[in-house]
């Protein structure tokens, strides 16, 4: 019997999937064990709307292009443009302090970080480690780099901030953490019930519409 090998593609990959949909099952155990488990409200359920507004500055005016944010523990993990090969962690209080944000995020208008991330990607294909991709890597990067005309859209992106507050306040499987990333414009959306979400800002209205 003949069989071929069918390649599979990266969930979220190189391009940029405007209709990307997908839910990935969590542990079955914990999701029988949803509406036994008490829910408590922390530092950042009591400070939400302010929190938000900070995450959505940093995502628009300074070098973050990715964030993660944990609802449950105020964690934020963040990925900066200026930075891009490392990871900071802060605590969601400290978000909350001005001179905090202002002396640990570099400012940037979104157009700037978008042109930024280019010149990185330009400079890649002419270093010599970029022979070590194959030719199909080297050319989807290429082309993506062409395509990207912008960074992300701003009125999609604060629709996604100002709903996050909606997702977790739903009674039963609440939000738990969610990653922002403005490179390739999708959010992934982890819930108690430990299902995940992954899709395009574009899609996330469609969600909210549909499912809140």
């Amino acid at each position: 019997m003949n069989t071929e090998n069918k390649k599979k593609s990266a969930l979220v990959g190189y391009g940029f999937d405007e209709n990307l949909m997908r839910s990935v099952k969590g542990d079955e155990s914990l999701k029988d064990s949803v509406y036994n488990r008490e829910r408590t409200h922390n530092i950042v359920d009591k400070n939400i709307d302010d929190l938000l507004e900070v995450i959505l500055f940093l995502l628009l005016s300074t070098g973050v292009f990715r964030i993660v944010i944990g609802l449950n523990n105020g964690e934020i993990k963040t990925s900066s443009v200026f930075d891009p090969f490392n990871v900071e962690i802060h605590l969601a209080q400290d978000l909350l302090e001005p001179d905090y944000v202002f002396h640990h995020f570099g400012m940037i208008a979104l157009d700037e970080k978008e042109a930024l991330i280019k010149r990185y990607y330009e400079m890649l294909e002419h270093d010599p480690a970029f022979d070590y991709l194959s030719d199909e890597w080297q050319a989807a990067f290429h082309d993506r780099n062409q395509i990207m005309k912008q960074l992300t859209d701003e009125d999609e992106l604060r629709y996604i901030i100002d709903h996050i507050p909606a997702l977790r306040n739903l009674d039963g499987y609440y939000l738990r953490s969610t990653v922002i990333n403005l490179f390739n414009s999708t959010i992934s959306m982890s819930f108690n019930c430990d299902g995940t979400q992954i899709m395009s800002h574009k899609k996330f209205r469609e969600f909210i519409e549909e499912y809140v």
